[in-house]
């Protein structure tokens, strides 16, 4: 996946370039140019899916370059707008034109990157469309049960691994889904997000561990994934209305 910068600004076409984590989000190519004309011929050239441009440069500014975007019926580019104008006419224009998405400067990177993971898995979300247009049913069906089979394979590693700490990146390189897809899709499948889901895994263990007199409630906590005892009585409590001791009691053997 390739990218470009627009902006007349050395500084914060440099600074984008550190901020942003490509790698993770497969951006492989980054191109930069100093105003509208410059990213025009670049993007003719090398056709990135994701462009982002300043408002206000020298020849062509942003809103010539957001026009001309538009009218490019073969481009199926993401453009994000950086800009240093909070401004009503600005990011309304912004939007009459196709922007992504609108960020002010400076330039904050964890919204950088977010809108950055926005974009990227709407582009992927369209070309899964674009391709599963041009397949017959059988092989839609196909798609569809390997897709719905993934989140499936997540589901039985969240509970091979519940009690370690599961980051979401850390599901999204093992499974080579972006993070934004699997929660929506995990969510849709089992009604209820991975964090959520992960603690339900925990208290019905912690409930079967408590079944055991001779396992104490703070051995009882390392083992499902709390190193804090009282925290984990604090969880117990609010998930089920009763403390684990109190659990224990009404299921003594």
């Amino acid at each position: 996946m390739k990218a470009i910068i627009v902006d007349d600004e050395v500084h914060v076409r440099e600074g984008i370039r550190l901020l942003a984590l490509w790698d993770i989000f497969g951006i492989t190519d980054i191109y930069e140019a100093v105003d509208g004309d410059e990213a025009i011929s670049l993007i003719q050239k090398h056709k990135p899916s994701i462009i982002f441009t300043d408002m206000k440069m020298p020849n062509k500014d942003g809103i010539s370059l957001l026009k001309w975007i538009q009218e490019q019926q073969s481009l199926t580019s993401k453009t994000i707008v950086i800009s240093g104008y909070d401004d009503y006419q600005y990011m309304r224009k912004a939007i009459t034109y196709g922007s992504f998405d609108y960020i002010l400067k400076p330039i904050d990177p964890e919204i950088l990157n977010e809108t950055l993971e926005k974009a990227v898995t709407q582009l992927i979300e369209e070309e899964k469309k674009r391709k599963l247009s041009n397949v017959n049913p059988f092989k839609e069906a196909i798609f569809l049960e390997e897709e719905h089979s993934s989140i499936h394979e997540i589901e039985a590693f969240i509970r091979d691994n519940y009690q370690k700490e599961i980051k979401l990146q850390e599901i999204s390189e093992r499974f080579f889904l972006s993070r934004e897809y699997i929660s929506r899709k995990f969510k849709q499948v089992y009604g209820e997000t991975i964090s959520d889901y992960v603690l339900k895994i925990r208290i019905e263990n912690a409930k079967v561990l408590l079944k055991n007199p001779t396992i104490k409630v703070y051995e009882i906590s390392s083992m499902i994934g709390y190193q804090d005892d009282k925290y984990f009585r604090k969880v117990f409590k609010k998930q089920t209305g009763i403390t684990p001791t109190e659990f224990r009691n009404q299921n003594e053997r």
